[in-house]
């Protein structure tokens, strides 16, 4: 019972609006070429998890407290999740640096590859939605790894399109449910 709790306390839609919201602002600031600020936008948008529970989520369906067994194995997901997500971000970064001292012309078609690793790599970051048991999530890592190969495909030459188009998507998506989730009422 407590597992299916678990899973449905998710259905709302507002982590699906953040996530969208997130992947936009991170689309915006590449696009922009303030690509660092990238990394400041979760952290802008992480008290707001707590401020739209509280005013949209639990008025609705109370706050639930879930047992310490399933806390401890949340906390063991999420520790994972971070130990991945700094692997991939340094193998992401070892890729661009190798990328960007490579001149030659044989690396062309590598360069045309590279537009989409960071939209793969949200692909991969959206798994962590299974933490929750969202399992919508993987339908959004599927969306971001097709966008990622129709950009290579398309000849897109900047990820911050790629990226808002995923963004766009999850955003759209999760608005949808939480109007909905709200008219339900």
């Amino acid at each position: 019972m407590e597992k299916r709790l678990f899973r449905r306390s998710f259905d709302d839609g507002w982590l699906d609006v953040l996530v969208g919201l997130g992947l936009t602002g991170i689309g915006v600031c590449w696009l922009a070429g303030a690509i660092a600020l990238t990394a400041v936008v979760p952290a802008v948008l992480f008290p707001f998890w707590k401020i739209g529970r509280e005013a949209l989520v639990e008025p609705r369906l109370g706050r639930v407290r879930f047992s310490e067994a399933r806390t401890e194995e949340t906390r063991r997901s999420l520790t994972g999740w971070l130990v991945l997500g700094a692997s991939v971000l340094v193998a992401e970064a070892a890729v661009v640096f190798t990328l960007g001292n490579v001149a030659s012309p044989a690396m062309t078609g590598v360069s045309d590859v590279a537009v989409a690793i960071p939209v793969g790599l949200i692909g991969i970051g959206l798994l962590a939605g299974l933490l929750v048991g969202a399992r919508r999530f993987i339908a959004y890592s599927v969306l971001a790894f097709t966008v990622a190969v129709a950009g290579i495909l398309g000849g897109v030459e900047d990820p911050a399109w790629l990226i808002l188009a995923v963004g766009g998507i999850v955003l759209g998506s999760g608005l949808v449910m939480l109007f909905r989730f709200l008219a339900a009422e």
